[in-house]
């Protein structure tokens, strides 16, 4: 997934990263089983630990469960896509106007089509923002689709500061070694490779439409530690119905997955480490657990 947070200042975006997650506003009290996974060496001599973030959440996806803390607090290394705390903001904004911005002078309504306009215009409305073509008359259409993303989580009442890789994050800070899978700007130049033609983004606008109900769903299948259940809502069903966006899960999810096993491997040769990455990247047909198991390893779900 990519990382997604939206500040409403000249600094807009200042954190961008998949986000097809997040849920209720509700608080629970009970542990919620999640998506995570312990991984053994083939001799069993070295362990790591898998977590599936949901990027944007709310009080009521903790407390985290036990198990998993218990992993943690095993590990040496921190693993996560991103940590946006080693950029400085005017840095970040600097890189979203570089990569996921039209030249000055350039706006969305030049380059779609009109029928496309109004659909990203009407999506917006949706959420509240009338004035969208002047907000953000300048993204592109990746940074178009994260930022609608974003808001969407906002309606819903979800932020990443309860985002599962912001809890990790907070908990190793002082107190173990955190290293990134990507960076900032490898998330931001991913945003502007997105597909852009017509039909690619009017599909993922398309799949983004009935958000409250399919985030209620992605949000069970956490909880409930679904990985089948979040990889056909997450992936499996996009693909199906809008056969166009092919490649928006290669770019967004299949071969990021391949890096972030080989990454994994690496790290947990010498140490115990623990991962965390958006849910998506860990489910499914080419995620990172069938990766690894296809490699020999063995792993088990917490």
């Amino acid at each position: 997934m990519i990382n997604v947070k939206i500040v409403r200042s000249n600094n807009m975006l200042r954190r961008l990263t998949v986000c097809c997650l997040c849920c209720v506003a509700l608080f629970a009290h009970a542990e919620n089983r999640g998506l995570a996974w312990e991984l053994n060496s083939k001799d069993g001599l070295h362990k790591a630990y898998l977590m599936g973030a949901v990027h944007l959440a709310n009080g009521s996806f903790y407390p985290i469960n036990s198990a998993v803390l218990d992993g943690f607090d095993a590990s040496d290394v921190l693993m996560v896509e991103l940590d946006d705390s080693r950029v400085e903001p005017q840095a970040q904004q600097a890189l979203i106007e570089q990569y996921a911005y039209y030249p000055e002078g350039v706006s969305y309504k030049d380059r779609l089509s009109p029928a496309l306009v109004d659909q990203v215009e009407i999506m917006f409305a949706s959420l509240g923002i009338e004035n969208a073509s002047e907000l953000f008359s300048r993204y592109k259409p990746g940074l178009l689709g994260v930022t609608l993303a974003a808001l969407q989580a906002q309606v819903l009442g979800y932020s990443a500061e309860y985002g599962i890789d912001s809890y990790f994050l907070e908990k190793a800070r002082y107190r173990k070694k955190i290293e990134e899978l990507e960076s900032f700007e490898f998330q931001i130049k991913l945003i502007s490779e997105l597909p852009s033609d017509e039909e690619s983004f009017s599909d993922a606008l398309l799949n983004m439409a009935d958000f409250e109900s399919e985030w209620k769903g992605l949000e069970d299948a956490w909880k409930q530690g679904d990985a089948d259940l979040m990889y056909e809502l997450a992936i499996g069903e996009g693909m199906r119905d809008f056969p166009s966006l092919e490649n928006y899960y290669e770019v967004l999810f299949f071969k990021r997955n391949v890096q972030m096993a080989e990454k994994l491997e690496q790290c947990f040769s010498d140490r115990v480490c623990f991962m965390v990455v958006g849910a998506g990247h860990l489910v499914g047909p080419s995620g990172v657990v069938d990766l690894l198991q296809k490699k020999g390893y063995q792993l088990k779900q917490l």
